[in-house]
C-alpha cells in the first residue's frame, strides 16, 4: 500500500478497508448510534459535491461546533472537495470568531446551535461568508447540512488534493496579543497521525473528550482512529465524562492533566471508603480500559504515579498546533515519568540555548498571512522553534519551562516558574498557584 498523504485519500482508505464496522459512536435517548466508516465516506462525498459545485476552486470553510457525526462530516467533507477546513473555538465570543473568520478568508460557516443567535451578528462582521450552514437542525435563513446531504445523495467530488496543499488553519491563541492561524498541509497531518506503528489497535474504542478544534483531539483521536479503525466513542459533556466511561466501555482515551488531576481526586475520595483502589479503578474506567493519553500541558509524575496505585496507566506526549501536533508520544508504562514522552519516528529534536527547536514533515507551513510570526518561529532551513526548554535523555523528552516566562535573577541563576508550579501539583491545600519576579526575587500567589 502507498503512503497515504491527504486527508480525503484516509477517508476512502477507511473505507476501503473498515467498511460497515463503527467509526463514530455517540450515544442519546438511552441508545448508540453508530456511523461506519462506509456512511461516513458517502456523507463526505455528498457534502464535497456540494461545496465543489459552489466552489469550483475550493474555498475556505469555517466550524463552530463540537465533536460529532455532523460536525466531523462537514469538516472532512470540506476535505474531500479539494478544499480548506477552518475549525474555530466553540466557547469564543460572536465577536472573535467573527475576527478568526474574517482574518482566515472563510466563505462558509458551519455552525451549532450554541452561536445559532449570533448569526445575525456574523453577517454584518463578515460579508464575505457566503453560506451558513446549520449542523443539526433546520434554521430560518440558513442552510441545513441534513437537507444538503438528501440533495446530493449518490454525488461524489472530483480531483484529489496534493499532499503540499493547504489542508486546515487552524488558530492558536498563545498568552497574550491576536491568535495566529497556523498553516498545516494535508501532508502535515497525515505525517502525524501515521508516524507510530500500529501495534494491534483495529477495533479498540477511544473515547474522545476534548475540544474538536485543537489538534490534538483531531489528529489522535480521529484521524488516527480513521488510520487504526478504531471506535470513536463521543463524550458529550465534560460532566459526564465518569458516566460515558461507563456507557461505552473504552479501551483508551486522551485527557489534558486538569481531567486527570479531578479524576484522580474523585478516586482518592472513594477509597477513604474502600481500601481496594484497584478495584475502584476498575469500577470507573471499565474491565477494557488500557491507558490514558495525556497531553496539551505538562503532567505531574505524581498524577502518574497516583494513577498506578489504581490500576491506570497514563502515557505523557508532547506537542503543539504547529507541529499537528505530535513531537513526543506517551509510552505505557511510563518508564520515564518526568519526561514528555518518546520522540516520534521521523521528527529530529535538537536544543539550542536551551530551547527545544523540532524539524519533522509534521511541522507547519507557516502562520496565514503572518510572514513576521512566521520567521520568527521557522528557521530557513525548517526549524521549529518550540519556545519550551527543557533536554533529551535516551531519546525522551524533558520540559524545564517556557522562554518568555524564565526569570533572570540578580545573581544571573535562571529560574524556570514551571518547574516550581509543578512541584505543588498535588499538594492538597494548594488549588491553583502562580509563580513570578518580584523586586527582583521570586514570588508565589496561591
Amino acid at each position: 500500500m502507498d503512503k497515504i498523504q491527504t486527508i480525503k485519500e484516509l477517508v476512502y482508505y477507511a473505507d476501503e478497508r473498515f467498511g460497515d464496522e463503527p467509526f463514530i459512536r455517540e450515544y442519546a435517548h438511552k441508545q448508540f448510534c453508530d456511523t461506519s466508516y462506509r456512511s461516513f465516506r458517502q456523507r463526505c462525498d455528498k457534502l464535497g459535491a456540494w461545496v465543489q459545485e459552489k466552489f469550483p476552486n475550493g474555498v475556505h470553510a469555517a466550524l463552530i461546533g463540537s465533536t460529532d457525526s455532523d460536525y466531523l462530516t462537514a469538516w472532512f467533507g470540506v476535505q474531500c472537495a479539494c478544499s480548506i477546513s477552518v475549525p474555530l473555538d466553540v466557547a469564543n465570543s460572536a465577536e472573535k470568531i467573527a475576527d478568526e473568520i474574517n482574518r482566515s478568508d472563510s466563505e462558509i460557516l458551519f455552525l451549532d446551535e450554541r452561536h445559532e443567535s449570533d448569526v445575525p451578528s456574523f453577517r454584518k462582521l463578515c460579508p464575505q461568508v457566503k453560506f451558513y450552514i446549520s449542523l443539526h437542525k433546520p434554521c430560518e435563513d440558513m442552510l441545513y447540512l441534513g437537507e444538503i446531504l438528501s440533495m446530493y445523495e449518490g454525488k461524489k467530488p472530483v480531483g484529489m488534493p496534493s499532499p503540499d496543499d493547504l489542508a486546515a488553519i487552524l488558530f492558536t491563541s498563545g498568552t497574550t496579543g491576536q491568535s495566529k492561524g497556523v498553516m498545516l498541509r494535508n501532508s502535515n497531518l497525515m505525517d502525524n497521525a501515521t508516524c507510530e506503528p500500529d501495534l494491534g489497535y483495529h477495533g479498540d474504542k477511544r473515547l474522545t473528550v476534548l475540544p474538536v478544534h485543537h489538534v490534538f483531539c483531531f489528529t489522535c483521536d480521529v484521524l488516527c482512529s480513521l488510520w487504526y479503525g478504531r471506535t470513536l466513542c463521543v463524550n458529550d459533556s465534560l460532566m459526564r465524562i465518569l458516566k460515558n466511561l461507563k456507557i461505552f466501555k473504552p479501551t483508551d482515551a486522551t485527557f489534558v492533566p486538569m481531567i486527570s488531576a479531578s479524576i484522580l481526586k474523585r478516586m482518592q475520595q472513594m477509597a477513604e471508603k474502600n481500601p481496594d483502589k484497584i478495584a475502584i479503578g476498575k469500577e470507573v474506567f471499565g474491565e477494557d480500559f488500557s491507558v490514558i493519553y495525556s497531553g496539551g500541558a505538562y503532567l505531574s509524575p505524581d498524577i502518574i504515579r497516583g494513577f498506578k496505585e489504581f490500576g491506570i496507566e497514563i502515557a505523557q506526549g508532547y506537542g503543539m498546533t504547529e507541529c499537528s501536533p505530535r513531537i513526543c508520544t506517551g509510552v505505557k508504562f511510563s518508564p520515564q515519568p518526568e519526561s514528555v514522552g518518546r520522540v516520534v519516528p521521523g521528527c529530529e529534536v535538537k536544543i539550542v540555548d536551551s530551547e527545544i527547536w523540532v524539524k519533522s514533515p509534521s511541522v507547519m507551513m507557516g502562520y496565514y498571512k503572518n510572514p513576521e510570526e512566521t520567521a520568527n518561529a521557522l528557521t530557513d532551513d525548517g526549524w521549529l522553534k518550540t519556545g519550551d526548554l527543557g533536554y533529551l535523555n535516551d531519546g525522551y523528552l524533558y520540559i524545564t519551562g517556557r522562554r518568555k516566562n524564565l526569570i533572570i535573577l540578580e545573581n544571573g541563576e535562571n529560574v524556570s516558574p514551571e518547574e516550581i508550579e509543578n512541584r505543588f501539583v498535588t499538594f492538597e491545600p494548594i488549588k491553583e498557584m502562580v509563580v513570578f519576579e518580584h523586586g527582583h526575587t521570586i514570588a508565589a500567589e496561591i
